[in-house]
Formats: C-alpha cells, sequence, structure tokens
C-alpha cells in the first residue's frame, strides 16, 4: 500500500472520530405566553439526532427532536432548556441554555429590550443584552481562579446561567486546566479589575 494512500486512510478514520458537539443557543428572556424558537443548528457532527428538554415544569416544547424547537412557557420563571445530540455511531453530547419568563403585566421588563435586541421581535423572544460582571461576580472569578479546575468550571456555569455571552463563556471555559495566574488574566479579560 502506497504512503499516500495509507496516509488518506488514516486521515480518513481520525475524521470520523470526532464527536458530536451540541450547541443550544443563546439565553432569552420573554413574556409569559411568547412562543421562542430554539435553535440547535450550531451544533456539530454527522447524521445527528436532537433531543430538547425543559426543566422544570410549566412549559411546553413544539418538536424537541428538531434542531428548531419552540418553546412555550405557561408559567412565569426561571426554565432551562438542554439540548442533547447523537451522531450516527451513538456518540452523544449535552448543551444547556436558558430562558427566564416574565409574569404578565410585567411591561417595564419586556419595553427594556429594544427591538433589535429580539431575536425573532414577532415571536416575542429575545437573546439577552452583553453580560456585565458585577464587584461580587468579579471577587468569585477571582476568589475560584485558585481552585480546583472542577470549581472553576462550576463558576464558568453560573456565569452562563447569569447570561454570559458564548465569547465570554470561551474565555472562561478555555481557562479551566491552567494556572491560577491564567485564571486571573481571564477574569481581567473578562472585564474584572484586580
Amino acid at each position: 500500500m502506497s504512503r499516500l494512500m495509507f496516509s488518506a486512510l488514516l486521515f480518513t478514520s481520525c475524521a470520523a472520530e470526532v464527536p458530536p458537539r451540541a450547541d443550544a443557543g443563546d439565553p432569552r428572556v420573554m413574556p409569559m405566553g411568547a412562543v421562542a424558537a430554539l435553535d440547535g443548528s450550531f451544533s456539530e457532527g454527522d447524521g445527528l439526532s436532537y433531543a430538547w428538554s425543559v426543566e422544570p415544569e410549566g412549559a411546553t416544547l413544539v418538536e424537541p427532536e428538531s434542531p428548531f424547537a419552540s418553546f412555550i412557557a405557561e408559567a412565569p420563571g426561571f426554565y432551562t432548556l438542554t439540548l442533547e445530540v447523537c451522531d450516527e455511531s451513538g456518540r452523544c453530547d449535552v448543551a444547556e441554555t436558558w430562558a427566564r419568563v416574565d409574569p404578565p403585566g410585567n411591561a417595564n421588563k419586556v419595553s427594556d429590550w429594544g427591538l433589535d435586541t429580539f431575536a425573532g421581535a414577532e415571536s416575542g423572544a429575545g437573546a439577552l443584552d452583553p453580560f456585565s460582571f458585577s464587584k461580587s461576580i468579579c471577587d468569585e472569578c477571582f476568589e475560584t481562579a485558585s481552585k480546583t479546575s472542577s470549581e472553576w468550571e462550576a463558576f464558568c456555569r453560573t456565569l452562563q446561567k447569569n447570561g454570559a455571552k458564548k465569547k465570554e463563556m470561551a474565555l472562561c471555559w478555555g481557562a479551566s486546566h491552567e494556572t491560577t495566574g491564567d485564571r486571573k488574566s481571564a477574569c481581567r479579560a473578562l472585564g474584572c479589575k484586580g
């Protein structure tokens, strides 16, 4: 077998080994009864199947086995939306996003969002404004920088639940297995002083 052919076979078999990666999309703030269009289409992998779920009870998912499911909340609250994607080989990955659903008559919160901020303003579902790092979150960032990788990852999940964007989350997750100094640099890159 020629070297070129062997290299091509090796490259092809390695490419098939890339696991799927789920992407549940951005968080949303919406009024009760609005329909939010979920978008898992940025997930990566070959021949993916999709499975959306929501916690706690009080919401309905329409077409939960589609990358473009719909979310309708029947009660105000904070909902965790989970997307599991699996490829043809049975390998799976899970990603989470969230939705905050405001009670009816809470118009000031809804009116704080400009139309350009809304992803599909006709449905009332909007992506959040850029995440702002409060002093307490910054203090937690610097404190957690010297802790274990799992404690740092728990801090990253807290940022995600509080509305941090993908760029900020990538910076946080990227420092998971780094040194304390690297993590403190990540805190500064996120806009924290210290």
